[in-house]
């Protein structure tokens, strides 16, 4: 596939801006040590209020959308 098509194709998805030049992707910012340890104390903070039926239907329904991918 060389460079024509490619650009045939993005333009073809959608995925232009308005002078019809490709969207770059933004860039994200990594998450820190604080942030990433903060959001794990909060999951574990729900997962230890919720109850026990909420988790296993939570459970159930993760392993049927894994196993139809």
């Amino acid at each position: 596939m060389d460079i024509k098509e490619a650009s045939a194709m993005t333009e073809a998805s959608g995925l232009t801006d308005d002078d019809g030049k490709a969207e770059q992707a933004r860039a994200r910012k990594p998450v820190s040590g604080d942030a990433a340890m903060r959001l794990a104390d909060q999951l574990r903070e729900l997962t230890v209020k919720a109850p026990l039926r909420s988790l296993l239907v939570a459970f159930l329904l993760g392993r049927w959308i894994a196993r139809r991918r």
